[in-house]
C-alpha cells in the first residue's frame, strides 16, 4: 500500500496521470495535511492544461483559505477548472467576510480581461451565488 508520503511526493510528478491518482487518492484519505500539496501542484505552471483532477480532489477539503485563488481558478480556468472550483466555493457557508473577499477577489478580473468564453458565465454565477445568498 502506498503511504499518504509517497501520495505527496506523486502530487509533483511530471506525468498527470500519477499526479490525478495521488490527488484522488489523498481525497478519499481526507487528511486534511494534503491540500496544502495540492494547491501547490495547482500552481505549478507546467500544470495549467492538467489542473482538472487537481482542483476536484479539494472538494472534500475545508478549502475557505483559499477563497481567493479558488474564485481566481473560478474565473481565469479553463471550462473543468472554473466547473470544479465554483462548485467548492458553492459549497461555503456564506457570510459577510466572505462575500466581501469573493467581490473583492472578481473585482481584478473586468470583462475584457476573462479570456474563455464560460468565463462571464462564471462570474454572473459568482455573482448570483452571493446576491441570492445573503447573510
Amino acid at each position: 500500500m502506498i503511504t499518504f508520503e509517497e501520495l505527496i511526493q506523486d502530487l509533483k510528478s511530471t506525468d498527470p496521470a500519477i499526479r490525478d491518482k495521488a490527488a484522488l487518492d489523498l481525497m478519499d484519505i481526507g487528511d486534511d495535511r494534503a491540500m496544502a500539496p495540492i494547491i501547490d501542484a495547482i500552481r505549478v505552471p507546467e500544470n495549467v492544461n492538467y489542473r482538472g483532477t487537481l482542483v476536484y480532489a479539494l472538494s472534500d477539503y475545508d478549502c475557505i483559505e483559499h477563497l481567493e485563488y479558488l474564485v481566481e481558478l473560478c474565473l481565469t480556468s479553463n471550462f473543468e477548472v472554473s466547473s470544479c472550483s465554483f462548485n467548492i466555493i458553492e459549497g461555503f457557508e456564506l457570510t459577510k467576510a466572505i462575500i466581501k473577499r469573493i467581490k473583492s477577489e472578481m473585482l481584478k478580473y473586468n470583462e475584457n480581461e476573462l479570456r474563455y468564453e464560460h468565463s462571464m458565465d462564471a462570474r454572473n454565477a459568482l455573482s448570483n451565488f452571493i446576491s441570492t445568498n445573503r447573510v
